[in-house]
């Protein structure tokens, strides 16, 4: 069909209807670009802003036992920007009030008593010139009491709050975590920032400091498949009463012109912390003088969202390593041909893992892999021979193994899964409903767990043998 004449003798549309004049359709399009701009101007967004002035910073917290249930006290580290980048701000510094440790220039502490974190914040903000602000949070440090009384509703907490981030670090604080604080004093930083990211480093290290963020934890948390674990820090009595001994003396009293010299008691008392004949690895009970008084080896764990079990240095060294998670590490063996001490380099990939989940008792095994670096060996060793360090391997890794079941032993008797055997063990099954009728909480205790470490030895350092030494 033909297209049909109007009125007006043009050409009409199927229909009968006028087509749109050309000119119309730009001029709803700019008129649409204009309210766009002017919308672009009216929702800014500079109506809530907030200047770096107006901030309180707190890159640090802490959450402690209150006087009666159900009532908690926090402690709030709120930095001071421009103490903490002065000349003045030296580790270890004296001076400022609320203070007391690394930061005593940098930060200043607030405590209040409060139900929740929300209303501990609204108190503080009632006393501080400025408005708290998370966002450059570090980390939270929860009390011995807090923890082992159940941390969930604080994690909850944490995790529902927009200002904080999940990869905000967690750690537990043998007796109150606002002594932290207190008594913080590092020997090298006087940043909080930089404190924690040292921290970060030691884990890859040494291997003692489980260092775990809160998206993990609470991921352990909320799941039947393992339970969380996360770095302990104590305060070592012996090293705070030294250091508040040395504060107490008054500079210049002595001949040295305000050089402190140390008294006769005060040696007496530095001689015997170490005339402790057995090494402790237990945080907050290490043989030292001298240093930071806050101690941070070992791993507290967990089973659910209660505390069960702190561990030491080489627990929580041993933690990670059948986790697969023990980047380096030195590992010192006695036996009775003498001591040798090994680096290692766990392979990449984890421990290789064979069980059977049939069974009245089924057995399970862990098998994790190393490449090992001899740094020393006092005794009666063979370090030239295939058929030596074959020998030393063998010691090494029974004696690992050792020690490995050990640990297990402890965390089955605490019924605490913090292994995460169960995130295998779960991969068995189809559904969800079959994983939940094994009842893997119950069952995992009952598991005969053995360890099966491998020791690779790369290299034995840089001398073979020695004649007379």
């Amino acid at each position: 069909m033909g297209h049909v004449a109007g009125p007006s003798g043009g050409a009409m549309g199927r229909g009968g209807h006028q087509p749109a004049p050309k000119g119309g359709v730009e001029v709803r399009r700019w008129w649409c670009l204009a309210m766009m701009a002017v919308a672009c101007l009216l929702v800014s967004g500079c109506w809530d802003r907030t200047e770096l002035e107006e901030e309180g910073f707190v890159p640090s917290f802490a959450i402690d036992t209150g006087p009666a249930p159900g009532v908690y006290v926090y402690t709030f580290r709120i930095a001071v920007p421009r103490e903490m980048s002065g000349p003045s701000s030296s580790p270890g510094g004296g001076g400022g009030g609320g203070g007391g440790g690394e930061t005593e220039k940098g930060s200043k502490s607030v405590s209040v008593v409060a139900r929740s974190l929300g209303e501990a914040i609204n108190l503080v903000n009632s006393t501080v010139e400025r408005r708290l602000d998370f966002v450059q949070c570090q980390y939270v440090l929860f009390g011995e009491g807090v923890a082992r009384e159940g941390v969930s509703p604080h994690v909850l907490d944490l995790l529902r709050f927009r200002q904080f981030r999940r990869t905000m670090f967690v750690a537990v604080v043998r007796g109150r975590a606002a002594d932290s604080f207190k008594e913080n004093k590092p020997v090298l930083e006087s940043s909080v920032t930089r404190y924690i990211e040292g921290l970060q480093r030691l884990r890859t290290f040494t291997g003692m400091v489980p260092v775990v963020q809160l998206h993990r934890f609470a991921r352990a948390m909320d799941t039947d498949s393992e339970d969380a674990f996360t770095s302990v820090l104590a305060i070592n009595q012996a090293v705070k009463a030294q250091d508040r001994s040395k504060a107490s003396q008054k500079p210049g009293a002595n001949q040295g012109g305000g050089k402190e010299s140390e008294s006769p008691d005060e040696k007496a008392r530095s001689e015997q912390q170490l005339q402790n004949p057995s090494v402790n690895f237990e945080a907050g009970g290490m043989q030292r003088v001298g240093g930071n008084p806050e101690e941070f080896p070992g791993a507290a764990v967990f089973r659910g969202d209660r505390l069960v079990e702190i561990l030491d240095g080489q627990e929580g060294r041993m933690l990670l390593a059948l986790r697969g998670e023990l980047a380096h590490a030195f590992l010192t063996f006695r036996v009775p041909q003498g001591r040798f001490t090994v680096e290692v380099q766990q392979h990449e990939g984890g421990p290789a893992m064979s069980y059977n989940l049939a069974g009245g008792r089924p057995v399970w095994r862990i098998a994790p892999e190393f490449d090992v670096d001899l740094v020393s060996a006092v005794g009666n060793f063979d370090t030239r021979s295939h058929q030596g360090l074959s020998q030393l391997r063998q010691w090494a890794e029974q004696e690992f193994n050792r020690q490995a079941e050990r640990l297990v032993a402890k965390l089955q008797r605490d019924g605490s899964d913090a292994l995460g055997l169960g995130l295998y063990a779960r991969k068995d099954f189809l559904t969800d409903a079959e994983w939940q009728n094994y009842r893997w909480p119950e069952r995992y205790p009952q598991f005969s767990i053995q360890v099966q470490s491998r020791f690779v030895i790369r290299r034995v350092g840089n001398l073979l043998t020695s004649k007379r030494i």
